[in-house]
């Protein structure tokens, strides 16, 4: 049975709260009220106000589900007129249950079994506008100190105008919903997160910690929008979002797939955001567009692994660029079926290179690749007059020159190129050299980029394009058009 709250002086109505005032003790008499059905089904009728304290305002317990909904879409206002100093989070979840189950016995099994009656416990928020205006960050924190993985959490059709951090869950569902300017984070120890249809705008975030989640149809709107997979973020998916001038950046999430996603700008003039993948293993990227200045960098590769990047477009100044961090090696860099299409003074090109060590302020270029597998890609420039291509500045290291559609300056043990499409460059020049676009160079920045050790060209096309490597790197070619072929078939 539903308990409804309301600013209006409707006959339904549970709990009166007058326009303005404090609605505190409203709803903690309603939840109260709840335990008689044991499932506290809060309406929210207009707009009500929650003055802060120096305490948590609603404490959660596992004893009740929760699920506070609007009547239309209803406000909660989270306010500090009595100018308190530190304001404590509006919502916390307690633990009083878990507690009291890991103290009934010593037993492991017992308890276990005890606490199995909690899972599965839901606190949901449905159509409603959650406003902080206070001093304090979080609206809603969550977590247990007994590890208990078992809270669940939905939301439908929230208004996020305050940041929330939940930790410690399981099966958390964001549906529909928007936020701007504020944090949703579902941080340590979290688990099967999955975020739908929502939109994320003026410098808001979604963080994530799980293991196995899924972001899927979300836009992310403006610079500092983000998607921001944490440290132990592994195993996720963003799939069929559109980051419009927002980013997506990471600090060593495993196994990340991004498919189907549009990285563009249309909302705002100027350079587009970026994609920052770091530290992290098995990173694939498939089916994407990326427009208007927007790198793609994958960098601080240090645990061996993969990288695997298909079937997406490069287009209008947007770099591929995959870092290696000095003294350590990738197992596999896979680069297939993508467009990479330059324009006169917005170039698409790859930059395979290294980067410092954590603590190092030079890039020594120290790192390598096992293999490079780049097939079946088409290089173009789509305007087809004359202009200039940009290099990579590699922070505290070397200049990579854009003298070629792909730049590698990094050890290698194997590199097979087959079967791509380099098209005439039409004019296209290095802006830090001069030199003409060619299809394929290796730099040697430092004297520890000795070069590729088994370097193959088969069955590309190249239009007349030239080639830039040492006079000591060595390839095998054959059955190539524009690439002379160094042994007879």
């Amino acid at each position: 049975m539903a308990i409804v709250i309301s600013d209006h002086m409707d006959e339904d109505v549970d709990f009166y709260v007058p326009p303005g005032t404090d609605a505190t003790q409203a709803i903690l008499d309603a939840i109260q009220l709840a335990r008689v059905y044991g499932v506290a089904h809060i309406v929210i009728r207009g707009r009500l106000y929650v003055y802060a304290t120096a305490n948590t305002s609603f404490l959660l317990d596992q004893s009740l589900h929760y699920v506070f909904e609007g009547d239309g879409l209803a406000e909660i206002v989270y306010v500090n007129p009595n100018n308190i100093t530190n304001p404590s989070t509006m919502i916390a979840v307690g633990s009083i249950a878990t507690q009291e189950m890991n103290k009934a016995t010593t037993n492991a099994s017992v308890t276990g079994v005890l606490k199995y009656s909690t899972y599965g416990w839901v606190v949901a928020f449905r159509n409603l506008r959650l406003v902080n205006k206070t001093s304090q960050r979080w609206l809603m924190i969550t977590g247990f100190p007994y590890n208990m993985h078992s809270t669940m959490f939905y939301f439908e059709g929230v208004e996020f105008f305050a940041s929330i951090w939940l930790n410690q869950t399981t099966d958390v569902l964001v549906y529909n919903c928007y936020v701007n300017d504020n944090e949703l984070l579902f941080d340590t120890q979290s688990r099967e997160l999955v975020v739908m249809g929502s939109r994320f705008e003026n410098s808001a975030g979604l963080a994530m910690s799980p293991r196995g989640w899924a972001v899927i149809g979300c836009t992310f709107v403006s610079s500092e929008t983000y998607l921001n997979p944490g440290v132990d973020g592994n195993n996720g998916s963003v799939i069929g979002c559109i980051f419009d001038y927002g980013r997506l950046i990471t600090q060593g999430a495993d196994n990340l797939r991004v498919v189907a996603s549009q990285f563009q700008n249309v909302s705002f003039s100027g350079n587009g955001g970026y994609v920052q993948l770091v530290g992290g293993i098995n990173y694939a990227i498939v089916g994407c567009a990326f427009e208007s200045h927007w790198n793609v960098q994958i960098s601080d590769l240090y645990r061996g692994n993969s990288v695997f990047v298909a079937f997406n477009t490069f287009d209008f100044g947007t770099n591929l660029i995959i870092q290696v961090r000095d003294g350590y090696h990738v197992d596999s860099i896979v680069i297939i079926g993508n467009i990479f299409a330059s324009w006169n003074y917005n170039s698409s090109l790859i930059f395979i290179t290294g980067n410092p060590g954590p603590g190092s302020t030079t890039t020594l270029l120290t790192g390598s690749f096992k293999m490079l597998y780049l097939a079946f890609n088409t290089f173009i420039n789509a305007s087809g007059t004359k202009g200039a291509t940009y290099g990579f500045q590699i922070p505290n290291g070397p200049r990579i020159h854009g003298i070629a559609y792909v730049n590698i300056a990094l050890n290698g043990t194997y590199a097979y190129i087959a079967f791509n499409y380099f098209q005439n460059a039409q004019g296209l020049f290095d802006n830090g050299t001069g030199q003409p676009l060619g299809f394929f160079s290796l730099q040697q920045p430092t004297t520890n980029v000795n070069g590729i050790t088994n370097l193959f060209f088969y069955f590309n096309v190249n239009e007349n394009n030239p080639i830039y490597i040492p006079s000591t790197q060595h390839y095998t070619s054959a059955f190539n058009m524009g690439i002379a072929n160094t042994i007879n078939i």
